[in-house]
């Protein structure tokens, strides 16, 4: 297992992976909640949706599958929020999530930006454990886009 970790590759997103990160964000979307009117637009046309509007969507690939990704979505040009970030079924437990969430830290380093967001469920344990691992904090939750985000938590930089 140690070997296949080395092999999982963090790549730009490109208009051909566009199934597979839809498939990999609706399984665990499926899995916990359901996918509501607000989701399809990011799935169906993500470069319309986020990369257009200054946004970037990595993936994480292994032997040539696309395993894992995450989004950081414009807020202002000093904040993104990390968004569609999952791991497919199969491929959790070898560090994919922790590899992502790194890429996503040196893309907002290299964005110079004052904050990252994330808006999650309490539900999600893994996922909760894996943003206080790197340090995210818990924020006030007012007003979320999706009925689903019940935890609001934030990055500072610098």
């Amino acid at each position: 297992m140690k070997r296949e970790k080395t092999d999982v590759q963090i790549i730009p997103y490109e208009d051909s992976h566009r199934n597979a990160f839809r498939d990999i964000n609706y399984q665990w979307l499926t899995q916990y909640f359901e996918i509501t009117a607000y989701d399809k637009p990011f799935f169906e046309n993500p470069r319309k949706e986020i990369l257009d509007k200054s946004g970037y969507i990595f993936l994480a690939s292994l032997k040539n599958e696309i395993v894992g990704s995450f989004a950081l979505e414009k807020v202002t040009d000093k904040e993104y929020t990390l968004a569609k970030m999952g791991v497919k079924p199969g491929f959790q437990r070898l560090r994919i999530g922790q590899l992502l969430m790194e890429k996503a830290l040196k893309k907002a380093e290299e964005l110079n930006l004052d904050s990252l967001v994330l808006y999650t469920n309490h539900q999600l344990v893994q996922a909760l454990n894996l943003y206080c691992k790197y340090g995210f904090r818990f924020e006030r939750l007012e007003n979320p886009l999706v009925e689903r985000a019940t935890i609001k938590m934030e990055k500072k930089f610098g």
